[in-house]
Order: structure tokens, then sequence, then C-alpha cells
């Protein structure tokens, strides 16, 4: 496994921590579902500092021993950027048009009300940002396992 593929997988890891732990904070565990938040949180507490130890490791250890980028690595993530722009420039869209919705058609207490509000959009950007991310990196290692 090459590094830029352990620096995917510690990136997803630490991107799909910080949007469970942002959810879980944010809108509460679901009430439907028994309550498995504490050993969920403990899990992914711990694949957050370990994917963030090993993104440091890597980090530290670029700066030793340069990683040469061949052409093959930047085209993997040329892929992986495109699919997390295109995912990413549709979900504001998607959220602007929805924005335009809310402002035309807002009632007080209907749900285009909610969703209008700037703390659900600030949600929804966070969340569509991380989003975009996982998607990246997910696109990248497929590309990488792809090709082995």
């Amino acid at each position: 496994m090459s590094k830029q593929e352990i620096l995917s997988w510690t990136s997803i890891g630490f991107s799909l921590s910080v949007v469970f732990f942002y959810v879980l904070m944010v809108f509460g565990w679901p009430d439907i579902i028994p309550d498995y938040s504490d050993h969920f949180t403990k899990i992914f507490f711990n694949v957050f500092w370990i994917a963030l130890a090993i993104e440091l490791l890597i980090g530290i250890s670029e700066y030793k021993n340069k990683v040469i980028k061949d052409e093959r690595d930047e085209k993997i993530e040329a892929k992986g950027l495109k699919n997390a722009y295109g995912f990413l420039s549709f979900s504001i869209v998607v959220i602007l048009i929805q924005v335009f919705l809310s402002n035309l058609f807002s009632e007080q207490g209907s749900a285009y009300e909610l969703i209008g509000q700037p703390n659900m959009i600030f949600h929804a950007l966070f969340l569509v940002l991380f989003s975009s991310s996982i998607i990246k990196r997910t696109t990248m290692i497929y590309h990488y396992r792809k090709i082995y």
C-alpha cells in the first residue's frame, strides 16, 4: 500500500469521525434506535485519534523522505477532485435553490422556514464539505485498488 493510499484511508476515517460526532452533537441520537451512542462514540473517538496520528506521522516522514508523486498518483487525485468538485457544486446549487424557495414560500411554522434558517444552512454546508472530502478519498482508493 502506498503512502498516498494510506493517507486516503486515514483521511476517510478522520472525516467520518468528524461527521459522526457533528451529527451526534447537533442532531442527537434517534429515539427509534436503541442508544448505542456511547459505544459508537468510543469507537469513532479512537478512529479519530489513530487517523490523526497516522496523518501526522506521514506528514513528518514526507519532510525527511520526500514522497514523489508520479503521473498515476496525479491522475488518480485528479479523478477524486473531479468527483468531489461535482458533488460539492451540485450540493451548493441544491442548497441555494432551497434557500430561494424557503424565502419565497415560507410561512410561520412550515418546513420551508426550518430548512431556510441560517443555522440549518450552516449544518448542511458543513456536512457537504466533509462529504466531498470523503467522496474524493473514496474515489482515490477505488482507483488505487482498481489498478492492482
